[in-house]
């Protein structure tokens, strides 16, 4: 996936995860923007795949 697309997908799952843009997120919104990735990622990695990058995301310090 290249940078526009990434950015795009993120700026997507924003708005109809958290109902906010991208900018204007904080850590406390985090949980619910990667939940409003799992479709995406479901598609271009596969369920399976989606669902590790999931768990190591809710790993990430920001996420604590």
């Amino acid at each position: 996936m290249g940078d526009f697309t990434a950015k795009m997908a993120m700026q997507t799952a924003a708005l109809r995860s958290v109902k906010r843009p991208l900018e204007t997120l904080t850590p406390a919104d985090l949980p619910a923007l990667i939940e409003g990735l799992r479709p995406m990622l479901n598609t271009f990695l596969g369920t399976a795949r989606a669902k590790t990058v999931i768990e190591q995301l809710s790993l990430h310090p920001e996420m604590r």
